[in-house]
């Protein structure tokens, strides 16, 4: 299934590129014109029950959202591994992690002998202050909802911006206009994937930022009392690492060195997501996004409260704090956006959700767990296989993300072992330890005939496996552990990636012509970016597996 999609994806991208190329189809929007500008924002790790918890009445950006929007309270990201790299790779693609090709945001390239990030690529460079390598789009696979409408719109421009390099990238589509994100102490950046150099307004306003850095005091203070809503406190952890719970927080004060744990301290703050807001005020206004001839396209993805979860746990009071600053500096970025290009759409929303601290969970009665480094996982799991096989020789590859096993195959073949029947001993083995609740085998997904799609919120877990399967990419074996469980990670407190609700069910908003309501019937990610391109009267370049909602009646002008 998975090898004949990619087919169609191949011959879909060849007439993609002859569409580049040659005359544009001026398809109709489905109710009168089309908007100036539709900005779509994601925000990290905002699972719909955050958004449920902390949100309400909220009189900022996201109860303008709330109120005013077509407000989807059952949406889910219906894959199996709910990362940042697959979640935006698959908004506005209208497609499976399995058929973008981003199936976590690592995996094991078997070609190269090594793992690879999602969007890491060698043939290009880092522009402006930041030393780093650079990243494109090269490793997904298909096109998005900005392809569609610069081929089909005349004039039309697409902007990607984030806190992380992988959101901007793989939101942005293959032939964005320009695509920019955030590299700590530098500001923020592009590659030579995208443009030779910076521009100047870009250049300026990273040394704005540095110098900001360099003088200003950065002290997160509580916004207004919490009164008991958030967890406060401390716990120490396996390893001897102590979370802490609690505000204010010194995040940078004068003299304090621009290093990494600056770019550490930083990004697991609100500030982050307000010099994002920044930055796209000011790339709004240098590049009249939404002032062009045509439609333009903004994507947008917040950052910060993905690091806040992963540092503090989503029941902390350093979330709380964050969901109402996020609400808060949102809802000043919409309104200044809204005098200078009245004629927008907003959409909102996010890549996954995520887990809480199992410590405070287990206060809570709930049956969390914390597993050992995955490292550690994998030296077990190494051992127990040599116990039922009677080798002497590692058979997996180690790695830092145990969904997903690799077979050494270069071990096997040595010593003459048939693949199948080591792929029948983890299987074994994985049956008979506690902390996983499923697994497959790559050989069982590439025969899995899937039924058409049903209601998201009760699909199978093997049909989230599939989605996530991409062959070659994926593991040998795929691995969901059970609900509630993570893996250490330090210093990361708390994680998300799993197939379950927490992790998988997130808000979705469309807010712009159409009559403010809630919807409560389940729906899924990949039905965004369909949904968008039907109200802008233009069509896929690929077969999608998402479909078109109904966002009901518009206002009357």
């Amino acid at each position: 299934m998975s090898m004949v999609f990619r087919s169609i994806v191949c011959c879909a991208l060849i007439s993609a590129t002859a569409c580049f190329g040659g005359a544009r189809d001026e398809a109709a929007p489905r109710a009168g014109l089309r908007p100036k500008l539709v900005l779509v924002i994601s925000v990290d790790q905002f699972s719909a029950d955050l958004f449920q918890r902390y949100g309400k009445d909220l009189p900022g950006g996201l109860g303008l959202l709330q109120k005013q929007g077509v407000v989807f309270t059952e949406a889910y990201h219906d894959h199996a591994f709910t990362e940042t790299g697959p979640g935006h790779s698959v908004l506005l693609s209208g497609r499976f992690p399995g058929h973008t090709g981003i199936v976590e945001n690592s995996w094991y390239d078997r070609a190269l002998g090594r793992a690879v990030y999602c969007v890491a690529d060698e043939n290009v460079q880092a522009v402006g202050r930041s030393k780093k390598a650079g990243v494109s789009q090269s490793r997904f696979i298909g096109t998005t909802l900005g392809d569609w409408l610069q081929a089909q719109v005349t004039g039309s421009r697409a902007y990607s911006l984030s806190g992380k390099d992988r959101a901007a990238v793989l939101m942005a589509g293959r032939k964005p206009t320009a695509v920019f994100w955030f590299e700590g102490a530098a500001g923020f950046n592009t590659s030579t994937a995208y443009a030779e150099k910076q521009p100047q307004w870009l250049t300026s306003l990273d040394e704005s930022l540095h110098q900001r850095f360099l003088r200003d005091n950065w002290t997160w203070t509580a916004l207004a009392s919490w009164s008991g809503a958030a967890r406060t406190g401390a716990w120490t952890l396996p390893g001897g690492q102590v979370v802490r719970n609690g505000l204010p927080r010194v995040v940078q004060g004068l003299g304090m060195p621009l290093d990494k744990d600056f770019s550490e301290r930083f990004r697991r703050s609100p500030f982050f997501d307000q010099v994002t807001l920044e930055a796209a005020r000011v790339l709004v206004e240098q590049e009249q996004v939404g002032r062009g001839p045509s439609t333009d396209l903004f994507t947008l993805s917040l950052s910060a409260t993905d690091y806040i979860g992963h540092n503090f746990g989503s029941g902390s009071v350093e979330m709380w704090d964050q969901i109402h600053r996020l609400d808060q500096e949102l809802g000043k970025f919409l309104a200044w956006l809204q005098k200078r290009v009245p004629d927008t759409w907003v959409v909102l929303s996010a890549d996954h959700g995520g887990m809480d601290l199992p410590e405070g969970l287990k206060e809570d009665g709930l049956p969390a767990e914390r597993l050992s480094e995955p490292k550690d996982w994998f030296a077990q799991l190494n051992i127990a296989l040599r116990r039922r096989l009677k080798v002497e020789v590692d058979l997996v590859r180690a790695s830092n993300v145990p969904t997903q096993i690799y077979l050494d195959d270069s071990a096997i073949k040595t010593i003459g072992l048939d693949r199948e029947k080591v792929l029948e001993a983890i299987q074994a083995q994985l049956k008979t330890q506690p902390e996983v609740e499923a697994s497959v085998t790559a050989l069982t997904l590439e025969a899995f005939k899937e039924p058409a799609l049903g209601n998201p919120r009760d699909s199978s877990l093997m049909a989230r496996f599939n989605h996530s399967f991409m062959v070659g990419r994926s593991g040998d074996v795929m691995v969901a552990f059970k609900p509630l469980t993570i893996f250490s990670d330090p210093p990361y407190v708390t994680n998300h990636g799993s197939p379950w609700d927490y992790d998988r069910r997130v808000p979705i908003i469309f807010m712009g012509p159409w009559k403010p309501q809630t919807r409560r019937q389940p729906v899924r990610t990949v039905d965004l970016a369909p949904t968008l391109a039907l109200e802008l009267g233009i069509k896929p370049a690929e077969p999608l597996d998402g479909k078109a909602l109904d966002l009901g009646a518009r206002r009357k002008k």
